[in-house]
């Protein structure tokens, strides 16, 4: 990566930054430099024009400044009377004397309110972004002023307690996403000298790089959260988020209504951090040894490339089918759950379906045998369609797949030998050698030649050698409970440290989960969304499932989070306190941008109101969670007798037991040799663990464990 520093363009890599280089020139030239500037007033918020004058204490030097963000230099206007600001305004000044180096480099920013935002408040965070005239671009940073205030009392204000107040580079980001109107951003904060500066804002751990992430077919405004939280909450780090109501000023003039840009997540960026991903660095000298074997942060994810301006308004939208792909590419394989469960291999007969969740809202329809269907997300190119009386804001597919060249992007990802592509992300393509390329490529390659190969069971010579299999489990699971369509394909991410296995991890783009999809089933609470692909968007999981002990553990987990985590009441709860906390805004946000009732590409469910869109999500996802259940055989259910019996019961199949803490499963799924099958209530003595399992056709239920009284 290439960034300006102390003038000049230099590669920036992990071990040298422009931090380290700017300090070593200014301690060789500080003594031969002129003092910094001084401002009569300070940067911040203002209802009335300024008046700013600059002074110096080194009568021999001359103060240059500007007032579009450029850095000033020997030919910029010199300060000769009071500055008056009607306007935001970026200020930045340094002293010039004859004979010397110039000065220290300082900015303040000047941003001045229209009277109808004065009495602007929030019960959530405020954050006010101005590129000072600026049109924030996509593959250009633009120098911003970033202030976020926080409520006192309840309350937050324009003019309120800033929890940050600074700079940032900011620029546009996402990329089917880029079309819709409300647009997603990235910030990195930076100090006078434009270098990546760190602080902890809203309570999240100091860093500089964030995003400020767009909600907007997702009508609930927070299922990128929900899933983020969720993934957190079980252990595995996603980015943290704070909703915030966003103000953005690209004109340079008063910050007005027509700046109001209504609820946006403000949230950590997917990086190598000790509070984020928690990996060893990884150098440019980092090329031999155990150093070279961490830590990596790659992906699967679209090809780069133009996608199309966004269409407003359109034809009236169709009904979508059923299917997205008429037929799946397998069954059930080795997966554990009930085969009864799988819609039909590729050419299966007619289907008929209905959301229960969505009877009254949603839509169905019959797809014929000679269906022509596409994998893709969005609309299938042949099916029944009927009319649907609402305005349309419509997109191309979000899942299009843009191929790019060997030739034109070589250096942004590779392909393993499964043909799997994937694209580096932290350290940037251009700050890999040659070596470490090479190193995470063929390690790629010799696990996937140990899960395809004969002893892939093995603990050693097997899979388990490279893989990390519970963070793998974690990640299916949040990818089917959630039934995110863009799960295991795109904004996929893995992870390796330094002497550590592949895991899977974080998320990252679940908005198109908890139904809010017209394709790939998405809108339907049944039905798993994994067979829907094929070997290279699904990488590497059904034979993982070939390994009983893998898909076991996988049902054990699922056991102990809907349990937990999982439970119908604490999902539905968490919705609940969500919604509620953004009540207010999102009353603003939907007069901002007034798609309540206006079907986004690629809605399935569309609803009138914002109370709508909540209990549809709800009714999906307490749907969905009992479909899930259905799907594994449930483990036993404890009651105790009188006497201290423990007594077992389960709705089908037949429950084996132990009463020496062993699990009554043995590798390899049969019975375990001392396993014993459930008759009647069983007396607990003292200092013995009861365990135990519903099994049928093979297959397990999670573990039920009944240790003694203390």
């Amino acid at each position: 990566m290439f960034v300006t520093c102390l003038g000049r363009v230099v590669r920036f890599t992990r071990s040298v930054g422009c931090g380290l280089l700017a300090m070593l020139a200014v301690s060789a030239v500080a003594a031969d430099a002129p003092s910094a500037p001084s401002f009569s007033i300070p940067g911040g918020v203002y209802t009335n024009e300024v008046t700013l004058v600059l002074t110096s204490s080194d009568s021999a030097a001359v103060i240059r400044y500007t007032v579009d963000g450029s850095e000033p230099t020997a030919s910029s206007p010199s300060y000769k009377n009071p500055v008056v600001l009607t306007n935001s305004t970026l200020i930045r000044a340094r002293l010039f004397a004859a004979g010397k180096v110039p000065g220290e480099l300082v900015a303040q920013s000047y941003l001045v309110l229209d009277p109808d935002v004065g009495d602007f408040t929030s019960n959530l965070p405020i954050m006010l972004v101005t590129s000072f005239g600026h049109e924030i671009q996509k593959d250009e940073r633009i120098v911003a002023s970033a202030r976020i205030t926080v409520p006192q009392g309840g309350r937050a204000s324009l003019r309120g307690v800033a929890d940050f107040d600074g700079r940032a580079l900011v620029n546009l980001r996402g990329r089917a996403s880029i079309r819709y109107a409300k647009r997603s951003y990235t910030l990195k904060t930076v100090d006078a000298q434009d270098d990546a500066s760190k602080f902890a804002i809203l309570g999240m751990p100091k860093e500089s790089d964030w995003v400020l992430y767009a909600p907007y077919p997702d009508k609930t405004l927070m299922r990128d959260v929900l899933a983020y939280e969720l993934s957190n909450r079980l252990g595995r780090w996603a980015p943290r988020t704070k909703f915030v109501e966003l103000f953005l000023n690209e004109s340079g003039g008063r910050i007005s209504r027509r700046d109001y840009m209504g609820v946006y997540v403000f949230e950590e960026k997917v990086k190598r951090d000790k509070n984020r991903v928690n990996i060893a660095g990884l150098g440019p000298d980092d090329n031999a040894g155990p150093k070279r074997t961490g830590g990596y942060i790659f992906k699967k994810d679209h090809g780069e490339g133009d996608v199309g301006a966004m269409q407003i308004g359109g034809p009236a939208m169709q009904s979508a089918s059923v299917f997205s792909k008429f037929g799946f590419p397998t069954g059930p394989g080795g997966f554990p759950g009930d085969p009864a469960g799988f819609q039909p291999s590729y050419r299966g007969k007619t289907v008929t379906s209905s959301s229960s969740s969505s009877s009254s809202s949603s839509r169905s329809s019959r797809v014929s045998r000679d269906a022509v269907m596409t994998n893709r997300v969005g609309f299938p190119t042949a099916r029944q369609v009927s009319p649907v009386s609402r305005q349309v804001v419509r997109s191309d597919d979000e899942d299009e797949y843009v191929e790019v060249s060997d030739d034109e992007k070589y250096f942004d990802y590779f392909r393993s030998a499964q043909t799997n592509k994937f694209y580096y992300v932290d350290p940037e393509p251009d700050e890999l050698t040659a070596v470490q390329r090479g190193w995470l490529k063929e390690y790629i390659n010799q696990s996937e030649a140990a899960l395809y190969g004969r002893d892939f069971r093995d603990p050693s010579k097997g899979y388990a050698a490279y893989i990390d299999a519970d963070a793998f489990i974690d990640y299916h699971l949040l990818v089917e409970v959630t039934k995110n369509v863009d799960g295991f394909r795109f904004s996929t991410f893995y992870h390796k440290d330094r002497g550590g296995k592949i895991r899977m991890g974080p998320l990252w783009d679940w908005n198109l989960s908890f139904g809010n999809c017209n394709g790939k089933q998405g809108y339907m609470p049944e039905g798993w969304l994994w067979p829907q692909l094929d070997d290279k968007e699904y990488s590497w999981f059904r034979r993982l499932f070939e390994d009983p002990e893998f898909a076991q553990r996988y049902v054990d987990r699922w056991s102990e989070l809907r349990a937990t985590l999982l439970a119908t009441t604490n999902v539905l709860g968490r919705i609940d306190s969500i919604a509620a906390e953004l009540g207010e805004a999102q009353e603003r946000n939907f007069d901002r941008w007034p798609i309540l009732g206006v079907t986004v590409s690629p809605n399935w469910f569309v609803g009138d109101t914002y109370a709508d869109e909540v209990k549809w999500m709800k009714d999906w996802t307490s749907n969905r969670l009992a479909w899930i259940e259905q799907q594994f055989l449930t483990p036993p259910t404890i009651s105790i007798q009188a006497g201290e019996a423990v007594s077992l019961s389960a709705g089908k199949g037949r429950i084996l037991y132990t009463l020496d803490g062993s699990d009554p499963r043995a590798t390899g799924g049969g019975a375990a040799p001392g396993a014993l099958e459930y008759k009647s209530p069983v007396k607990l003595e003292a200092g013995k663990t009861l365990e135990a399992r519903v099994t049928q056709d093979g297959r397990w239920s999670g573990l039920t464990i009944r240790r003694p009284a203390p």
